[in-house]
């Protein structure tokens, strides 16, 4: 007769093909008591990261995390916001210390912990590829913008995101569309401003500037063919007064040399060839707006009087 299984032991060994994050459920139906379940959290071979989810490893790595949350909120949650967006090599946005899922409204699990639940009738298809469960990208960016407060915060994000190919303009406005209107005032003037041509936070709010000046029309990110067969690209360029705007911004240009010495050169050469060249750092016009639209009025008026000449 065979002697009975001890009710600490789980019906099979499967340590090596347990996953490294397992819910309550899923352990019991793979045959671990629920003393045997507390056995290991006694002995530390498991670690409880969240009600009802376990640890089987002894580190929680960042992965891990997201998996515990997804196991936590059920099989239909959708990692959104900066939880989703964090490794796509976006630079305003860092692993967040709160995981922020997506979860259908009839869904009754309750926030806890690290572990925060936006509750909606409208859930996403998951996106595409390996890895944690997440929203898609621009429903995950759309997410992120309404949790931001500053206009410049929302701008660098959708910025970044288009320019880095992870959604369209069009993708992001009808998420807007569709998405609560309460708190999407910055995402709107977001999508606007990189419509319009805005690379960057910086420029989008120098190009909001200028407009409200009543300045000439102007394009952004402009590209000008050169005599000598190259092109460069400019911030702001009037291209009838050959007069470009630089927005050099702090966080590229002045801190790393290299594009320090290449927005030199360019200007050099855009010089030589009969361009006039204004350049600003975006702080200087944050903190002194009314004395940067006033330069900015004398340097064109300037030019149009060369030109004219």
């Amino acid at each position: 007769m065979d002697e009975p299984v001890p009710d600490h032991i789980p019906l099979y060994d499967d340590w090596g093909e347990l996953p490294r994050v397992v819910g309550r459920a899923e352990a019991l139906r793979r045959g671990y008591s629920r003393r045997a379940i507390e056995h290991r959290l006694a002995t530390d071979r498991w670690h409880l990261v969240l009600p009802r989810t376990y640890l089987t490893g002894n580190t929680l790595t960042w992965t891990d995390r997201l998996n515990a949350a997804l196991t936590f909120a059920g099989p239909d949650a959708l990692l959104t916001g900066a939880a989703a967006l964090a490794d796509h090599g976006l630079r305003s946005v860092s692993r967040p210390d709160q995981v922020l899922l997506l979860v259908p409204r009839q869904v009754h699990v309750r926030p806890t912990g690290w572990v925060r639940l936006r509750r909606t009738s409208r859930m996403p298809p998951p996106a595409p590829g390996p890895g944690p469960a997440c929203a898609d990208l621009a429903r995950a960016i759309a997410d992120l913008a309404l949790e931001r407060r500053r206009l410049g915060d929302v701008t660098a994000l959708v910025a970044q995101a288009v320019r880095a190919d992870l959604c369209t303009v069009e993708a992001l406005a009808a998420e807007l569309a569709a998405g609560p209107q309460r708190g999407s005032r910055n995402l709107r003037l977001a999508l606007e401003s990189v419509t319009a041509g805005a690379w960057s936070a910086p420029e989008a709010f120098t190009a909001r500037v200028l407009r409200r000046a009543g300045f000439p029309p102007f394009e952004q990110n402009a590209r000008i063919d050169l005599p000598d067969g190259s092109y460069v690209i400019v911030d702001f360029l009037w291209r009838l007064l050959r007069a470009v705007l630089e927005v050099d911004s702090d966080e590229h240009h002045y801190l790393n040399p290299a594009d320090r010495d290449y927005t030199s050169r360019r200007a050099s050469k855009l010089q030589t060839y009969g361009y006039s060249v204004m350049s600003r750092r975006p702080a200087l016009i944050h903190s002194d707006t009314s004395q940067f639209v006033r330069d900015a009025h004398l340097w064109l008026t300037a030019r149009a009087r060369q030109i004219a000449a």
